[in-house]
């Protein structure tokens, strides 16, 4: 069955048929710090308190209840349904049981807090609420889905909550591709959560590149820190391992913990942001312990950094790879950089070049448009920014999402008709070289804009990560645009003495003389889903403090 005219369903339905018995998820752990009702568990048929391993055939089952429950209350094709519920089986499926009844799955990541996630639902405006306990509690005294929901439903903490009753007989009819799917919401690092509704082309789209990557492979099992890799993982064929991570504070996850349930499953495929790929580095580097069944690992959330590349290969076996993947949640896989290449090009990042993101994969044009802050409503070649030359990257392909949900604006400015085709501006600044490679020079709505001209964020910062005693820096402006000041705000290593910084502030001056001011940061402000994106717009407010009272 080919992934490209077959939803997701259908495709997870073909393994419970044809290998029934094989392990389509592993779950780890008791309920994610960070969730309501956090550190109890149940003990699952693998034996370890809170993991459970779940055939195909197990899955299929699940599903077939939960959908039955689901269907009792009043979910039917088209209902938008809220689903408050920490990874697990139970999730898992939920999920696959209302794309069965056709319903619209609404995902929002608990990092967003509460008032986020308020807004979100609002803009979602969902008919259904699927949540543990104190989900419904918040939900309750915060109101929300006030005038939306119509059907409420408590999930339990074991899959035994969905009752014995299956949902009724099938055959379930097949979704359409142009069916509402599911709805995601963007991470919010830099403005507001946007709703990006999906229908099943566009999941099956995904679940086709996804196959491209060249690690999950049928027989293999993926460990996932990020949740819709880990889904789709077993609808491809490949089995999926669904740590307990926590979904607040990615950044506070365990790396201990992590590296022993990639050893316990046997893991040979490993996704995790840079920051959370980093830690597991480090980890596994400081107690002389490699990651010695992992054949690949799958990187996005951020540009990988050349030292977390470094690190994460002298955990792996020999033969191993790395991949950068770059994408966004309105089209989430767009291209692929190896290992080989970010080494390659390693040297023109340090000098200024950008990170090298690979070349797009097969079925997505990408194209590289002058730099504009307006609407764009139709496509034209004259919006091609010069060869070699920095502009906005654009993407037009089959995973690219609809319209934002009741953001007219925000739409105008993110899509541009090219025939009836959609393309969608990345809102990323960066330029393809003679080989079709894709490089990144930051986010569009954060470039420094001088009376000298632009600076871009990730065409300075790697010069001065690459100094010794930098974990990491961020560029910032300071000032109306046109005539900002540029400040590189710096995170030193652990350890770094005090005493030491104002010698490491000179190095940086004279690394980047485009730099007037060095500031320093005890931590800085990260994004809440991966944990890997600097949140510079805050960070540039604390310069324009720091320095109208003359810190330094």
């Amino acid at each position: 069955m080919s992934t490209q005219h077959a939803d997701v369903m259908a495709m997870a339905e073909r393994w419970a048929r044809d290998r029934p018995d094989e392990v389509a998820y592993r779950f780890d752990g008791r309920l994610p710090s960070g969730w309501p009702g956090g550190s109890s568990g149940w003990r699952g048929s693998s034996g370890w308190r809170g993991g459970r391993t779940v055939t195909y055939g197990e899955l299929d089952e699940l599903v077939d209840r939960a959908a039955g429950t689901l269907a009792r209350a009043g979910v039917a094709a088209g209902t938008r349904t809220a689903v408050l519920v920490p990874p697990g089986p139970e999730l898992v499926a939920l999920i696959f049981a209302l794309f069965r009844l056709r319903a619209v799955p609404v995902l929002i990541d608990p990092g967003l807090g509460v008032r986020a996630m308020g807004a979100c639902l609002a803009e979602a405006a969902p008919e259904a609420f699927v949540g543990i306990a104190r989900a419904r509690v918040a939900r309750a005294v915060l109101g929300w889905g006030r005038d939306s929901l119509r059907v409420l439903i408590t999930a339990g903490r074991s899959p035994r909550w969905f009752g014995r009753s299956p949902a009724p007989a099938g055959p379930w009819p097949r979704p359409e591709a142009d069916d509402p799917a599911l709805i995601v919401f963007t991470s919010g690092s830099t403005g507001a959560p946007k709703g990006v509704p999906l229908r099943h082309r566009h999941l099956a789209g995904q679940a086709a590149l996804l196959g491209l990557l060249g690690s999950l492979e049928p027989g293999g099992t993926l460990y996932s820190t990020f949740l819709p890799f880990a889904v789709a993982a077993p609808a491809i064929g490949c089995g999926a391992v669904i740590p307990r991570t926590n979904l607040r504070h990615p950044e506070r996850t365990d790396p201990a913990a992590m590296a022993a349930s990639i050893r316990r499953h046997g893991a040979t495929a490993l996704f995790a942001a840079p920051a959370l790929l980093d830690r597991l580095a480090r980890h596994c580097l400081r107690t002389g312990e490699p990651l010695d069944t992992v054949r690949m690992v799958l990187t996005a959330g951020a540009p990988l950094p050349v030292g977390v590349l470094r690190r994460a290969l002298r955990c792996l076996p020999p033969g191993a790879d790395l991949r950068s993947v770059y994408g966004a949640t309105e089209s989430l896989l767009v291209s692929v950089a190896d290992a080989a290449e970010l080494t390659a090009t390693a040297e023109a990042t340090a000098r200024g070049a950008g990170t090298c993101l690979g070349r797009p994969l097969p079925g997505n044009q990408v194209r590289i448009i002058a730099v504009s802050d307006e609407p764009v409503p139709v496509w034209s070649d004259d919006l091609l920014a010069p060869a070699g030359t920095v502009g906005e990257i654009t993407v037009a392909g089959p995973a690219v999402g609809d319209p934002y949900l009741g953001r007219p604006h925000d739409t105008r400015l993110a899509r541009i008709d090219d025939g009836g085709v959609t393309v969608h501006r990345m809102g990323d600044l960066g330029w393809q070289d003679e080989r079709g490679r894709l490089w990144f020079a930051g986010r569009k709505s954060e470039r420094v804009r001088t009376r000298d001209g632009d600076l871009y964020t990730d065409q300075v910062e790697p010069i001065c990560d690459g100094l010794p005693g930098v974990r990491r820096s961020a560029l910032v402006g300071v000032g109306p645009p046109g005539r900002q000041r540029p400040v590189l705000c710096v995170e030193c290593e652990p350890g770094l003495p005090r005493a030491a910084r104002r010698e490491l502030a000179e190095r940086v001056r004279a690394a980047v003389p485009v730099v007037g001011e060095v500031l320093f940061h005890r931590s800085f402000p990260m994004d809440v889903r991966h944990a890997s994106k600097i949140r510079r717009p805050v960070l540039a407010r604390w310069a324009a403090r720091a320095l109208g009272a003359g810190g330094r």
